[in-house]
């Protein structure tokens, strides 16, 4: 046996392999530390968006949901509680404290009745480019715009864009806009998360130009993309990515970049999640919220 300052060097060996083992113990509880209360939340309650809905749709996709790399079908917990529109999610997750929704950032962050949280360590809100749960919100249209249509547009692009960097990201620079004041009317139809950006945006532009009435109903994504393809209304709003066949059939453009925010009840002690754990709550693989850990 070989000593080492009257140590051998099997105790050497051993004495460092107890540390090792220790501090190794020791990460682990550090990185598995309880959330102090969750316990007392009991089971979690899901709440999701039906399923045409372009939030729904983008979540899925971006927190490991989507069935077979399927764009139609996801693996949403079938006992999920389903809202028809992000102040659905506000409402039912605010008077729950067991609770948890996502929705758009732009709608989510202002309200005080629900807790916005962290997701791997970035805020929804902060215009941060690792936020992992963002997505382009889009304006479709079939065909050639009329003059009002497509100086509304125009209007989107520049001047309005100081209207979405308010609440959400812009995707041109902000320039000056001056109305040739052409008259017409502007059906639009479609996603809840970008309705009340559009309203705003519409509104704005009625102002310099009095000749334009448009009028903004919200469905969802789905509705509005085929509600424009039939030609029932004359413009779409969707929160998802197109598909295929939509984009052969139809025109498009960007018109802000939006985060879907994930939120749980204003009392819930919890502060961040990660995507892996969001994956696991809206598949059912995790159930309870004394499951979460920090």
């Amino acid at each position: 046996m070989i000593n080492i300052k009257g140590k051998s060097l099997l105790a050497v060996f051993i004495a460092g392999m107890v540390v090792t083992s220790l501090a190794g113990c020791g990460n682990t509880k550090k990185a598995q530390e309880k959330v102090k209360g969750l316990d007392k939340l009991g089971a979690i309650h899901v709440i999701s968006r039906e399923e045409d809905s372009g939030t729904r749709n983008t979540f899925a996709e971006l927190a490991g949901l989507k069935e077979n790399n399927s764009r139609n079908q996801d693996n949403t917990l079938e006992g999920a509680e389903i809202a028809e529109d992000a102040y659905s999610v506000l409402n039912k997750v605010g008077g729950d404290p067991s609770a948890i929704g996502y929705g758009s950032a732009g709608v989510m962050v202002s309200d005080s009745q629900v807790k916005v949280l962290f997701v791997e360590g970035t805020a929804a809100g902060k215009k941060d480019a690792r936020y992992p749960l963002s997505r382009s919100f889009y304006l479709v249209w079939n065909g050639k715009l009329n003059s009002v249509e497509e100086e509304f547009l125009r209007y989107i692009r520049s001047a309005g864009q100081e209207i979405v960097g308010q609440s959400y990201v812009t995707v041109s620079k902000q320039n000056s806009f001056l109305s040739l004041k052409p008259k017409g009317k502007i059906t639009i139809t479609g996603s809840t998360s970008v309705g009340p950006l559009l309203e705003c945006l519409a509104e704005e532009y009625m102002k310099q130009n009095p000749r334009a009435s448009i009028k903004v109903t919200q469905t969802d994504s789905g509705n509005g993309i085929n509600q424009t393809i039939q030609g029932k209304c004359d413009m779409g709003m969707s929160s998802r990515e197109l598909r295929d066949p939509e984009i052969e059939l139809l025109n498009y453009e960007v018109i802000a970049r939006d985060e879907i925010a994930v939120i749980v009840n204003a009392d819930n002690p919890l502060n961040d999640i990660t995507m892996d754990q969001l994956e696991a709550i809206y598949t059912g693989k995790t159930t309870e919220w004394k499951a979460i850990y920090r």
